[in-house]
């Protein structure tokens, strides 16, 4: 009886996260809508637009919804960890998921390079600790079930991907393989899939991907690509992780003293390389990635580099938002450049690879990684170079960064709440 209710718990927190997901999801294309409409004819308001709006942000944010920047995925990791139910709510309430989904959409209004999968997590964690206190008895152990599950449910929905939300669970959030977790873990997935199935049907995040890659000379390429994309995806994570070495000192001392300042700076900074890309960078780049995956149109060359910039500084910022999707943007950029440079590669195939090699790079999760590009694509053909990929980009990006950025990420988090910094003043 007692596991049936656990069950029924589990599945309705699916379904509410499934839901809220369909309407964040929904949100993100109309907020995206706005901020091209808003500088299709004069490209220039970008440089009012962006400062403006991350000033706005990240004001909001520490008055109303103090706890709800960055992306979302450490603070669901670190509460795992907490033994105090407490702090564990104060994490995962519903006051951060409000924050977490107004802001994330007002970020998108105004050209931030992020994505909606951090914020899905945490969205779904909170979603998931809630139904739980509300209907069963409180242990460290179902704590910790509720928030792998949850973390489940919001990959799951934030790419229409089970199979990489069960495995993401598993390798990037537990770190560990227990059956009766899995149980738990694979009901949230499947429900809330077939939430998003039943209410939007069948479509993979990027569309149906051509793409192949048979035995031959282009196989010489894929651990290069694969390795430099591995690299830059470390020396992303690394500098998310510790900022404060790759900043000058005066702006080092303008994010800790005047972070609406710093924020507003970040924005100028973001405007800038947004022009320059011609637009191409604002937001999570999903047309660009898209394009390139499933029709071989590749974006310029310099594509990669200029996304990079505009999710560093994005998420450098103090807004809420994520950094899968535009990861996954930077990805493309760089599998793509190698079609650029080396005429007669397939580009929808160097695509996902160099998508695997630096997204892999960045979270060190190579399982997590092959399944979400897989999943994505709909192209089982692409796994074993995808999955070669997002191994030896792991294996890459561990010469640059010695600890998984979420992981690192959670573990300052840790540190801040355990000096006596209430939960809801906690940042990045």
């Amino acid at each position: 009886m007692a596991t049936t209710k656990r069950n029924l718990i589990f599945a309705l927190a699916a379904i509410i996260t499934g839901l809220i997901s369909i309407a964040f999801g929904l949100g993100v294309d109309q907020a995206s809508t706005i901020f091209a409409r808003a500088t299709a004819h004069h490209r220039w308001i970008v440089f009012i637009l962006c400062p403006a709006g991350f000033a706005l942000i990240v004001t909001l944010t520490r008055r109303v919804f103090p706890g709800a920047q960055g992306s979302g995925i450490p603070q669901a990791m670190a509460a795992l960890q907490m033994q105090d139910a407490t702090g564990v709510d104060a994490v995962l309430s519903l006051r951060i998921a409000t924050g977490k989904f107004l802001l994330t959409l007002l970020g998108f209004m105004v050209g931030a390079s992020i994505g909606k999968e951090g914020p899905t997590v945490q969205i779904g964690c909170a979603v998931m600790n809630i139904c739980g206190r509300m209907g069963l008895e409180r242990s460290h152990a179902l704590q910790r079930l509720l928030i792998l599950a949850g973390g489940a449910a919001g990959i799951t929905c934030a790419f229409n991907a089970p199979i990489a939300g069960i495995i993401f669970a598993i390798e990037e959030m537990a770190r560990s393989f227990d059956d009766r977790q899995v149980r738990s873990i694979i009901l949230a997935a499947f429900v809330s899939g077939v939430t998003l199935f039943l209410a939007l049907g069948y479509h993979p995040y990027f569309g149906l991907s051509p793409a192949s890659l048979p035995i031959g000379a282009a196989w010489l390429a894929v651990p290069v690509c694969a390795g430099i994309g591995g690299i830059a995806g470390g020396a992303f994570a690394r500098i998310l992780v510790k900022p404060a070495q790759f900043m000058p000192g005066p702006i080092n001392r303008l994010a800790t003293n005047r972070p609406v300042a710093f924020a507003a700076l970040c924005g100028l900074i973001l405007a800038a390389i947004g022009f320059a890309s011609h637009g191409q960078v604002f937001d999570a780049s999903y047309g660009q990635a898209r394009a390139a995956l499933t029709q071989g149109i590749m974006p310029p060359l310099d594509f990669a580099p200029l996304k990079f910039l505009s999710t560093l500084v994005s998420y450098l910022s103090g807004i809420p938002g994520g950094i899968f999707a535009p990861s996954l943007a930077v990805g493309v950029g760089i599998g793509t450049g190698f079609a650029h440079l080396l005429p007669g590669l397939p580009v929808s195939s160097f695509a996902m690879i160099g998508m695997a090699g630096y997204f892999s790079g960045v979270v060190q999760s190579p399982l997590t990684a092959t399944a979400i590009v897989i999943e994505m694509t709909a192209n089982p053909a692409m796994t074993v170079p995808v999955g070669i990929a997002a191994i030896l980009g792991t294996m890459a990006s561990r010469l640059v960064c010695k600890t998984p950025v979420y992981h690192a990420m959670a573990q300052q988090f840790l540190r801040v709440v355990e000096h006596s910094v209430p939960v809801s003043a906690v940042g990045q």
